[in-house]
């Protein structure tokens, strides 16, 4: 199949890129830095790699036009307003852009939105971002794909390995298992498998929101 990555060289992307292309599909990966520099791992030469900032220019609209499903990997966990990083303009603004090129000329593609599970209150922005993107997922026309994983880890970023080993323990502990039962950690190699097998059409229990 053809499938397009947005974000496809950030924390969860470029895993996903991998695992997709391991499997022999076409990918294309999009994202403002194109292929990330020193990466050389055989699987990465498999890869179409697209140097364009979606909310900038329309690089990224050969990529979308033909593919057979469009991921949105884009995402931030925390604001920062003094330097334009705010959840409308890497959560909301990215699925209108992609949601409205589709729409007009690729209706049949499956667009594949990863959201979250939940999230705690002093991420409630976040969650609240996430949720309002669902809804334009919802109200399109478009067919599509929610995901909703909890709290992502991998080596590439050590604080989500610290605080996934947190969570874990907590979730140990009576009477305060109830508050992080929805956070429960997910690998970056695990959710880029469980992503790889929607795709193919296989289930997984993370097109659901547990609760």
């Amino acid at each position: 199949m053809n499938i397009t990555i947005f974000g496809g060289s950030g924390f969860v992307g470029q895993k996903l890129t991998e695992e997709l292309t391991s499997r022999g599909h076409n990918v294309t990966s999009i994202s403002r830095s194109g292929r990330p520099a020193g990466l050389t791992a055989p699987w990465s030469k498999k890869a179409t790699w697209v140097h364009s900032d979606i909310l900038q220019d329309t690089h990224w609209h050969s990529a979308v036009k033909h593919a057979d499903w469009v991921i949105d990997t884009i995402g931030i966990l925390w604001e920062h307003p003094n330097k334009k990083i705010t959840y409308d303009r890497f959560i909301l603004q990215p699925v209108q852009l992609i949601l409205d090129y589709l729409q007009k000329h690729n209706p049949t593609a499956e667009f594949l939105f990863i959201s979250a599970n939940s999230a705690p209150l002093p991420l409630r922005k976040y969650m609240d971002a996430k949720l309002q993107a669902e809804q334009l997922i919802k109200d399109s026309s478009q067919p599509y794909t929610i995901v909703y994983p909890s709290f992502v880890v991998g080596k590439a970023r050590f604080l989500s390995i610290t605080g996934g080993r947190v969570i874990t323990f907590m979730q140990k502990i009576p009477g305060v298992r109830k508050l992080v039962q929805n956070y429960t950690p997910i690998s970056r190699e695990k959710l880029a498998v469980e992503l790889s097998n929607v795709v193919e059409g296989k289930t997984s229990l993370y097109t659901q929101r547990q609760t």
